[in-house]
């Protein structure tokens, strides 16, 4: 995918975004809102400073796109995979096995196994930019 590419569907996902908080604020849900609203003017920001850097970095004549990082990152993305898909397995039968006691609401339930499934790949990322 191409660097253009890429922007625009980043944009694009930016704008759904701040629509759906502007949506939640609309329909009375603030802090949502809120918190959707400043994640994507958060990301903004973040967008275009990393864009100025690529170019600043084009300008000297160097390759921002450097390929230790991609080798890194798909490193950090197969070990997390890995670990996650193990201990939900673990879960999950451990889950069958003693049976349901709590009633789960899935949007939380989905929620904090994306949010494991995130730190489980920055911190093998680093653990991995450490070591190569």
């Amino acid at each position: 995918m191409t660097a253009p590419a890429r922007f625009i569907i980043g944009t694009v996902f930016q704008a759904a975004l701040l629509a759906l908080g502007i949506y939640a604020l609309y329909i009375g849900k603030v802090p949502l809102g809120c918190g959707l609203i400043a994640v994507t003017l958060a990301t903004f920001v973040f967008r275009g400073l990393k864009t100025k850097k690529v170019r600043e970095q084009q300008k000297r004549g160097l390759n921002p796109y450097d390929e230790r990082t991609y080798y890194i990152t798909g490193k950090a993305a197969y070990a997390a995979y890995n670990t996650f898909i193990i201990v939900s397995g673990l879960f999950v039968l451990g889950g069958s096995i003693f049976g349901p006691q709590v009633l789960v609401n899935p949007y939380n339930t989905i929620g904090f196994a994306m949010a494991v499934l995130v730190l489980l790949h920055l911190g093998f990322y680093y653990y991995y930019n450490s070591k190569e």
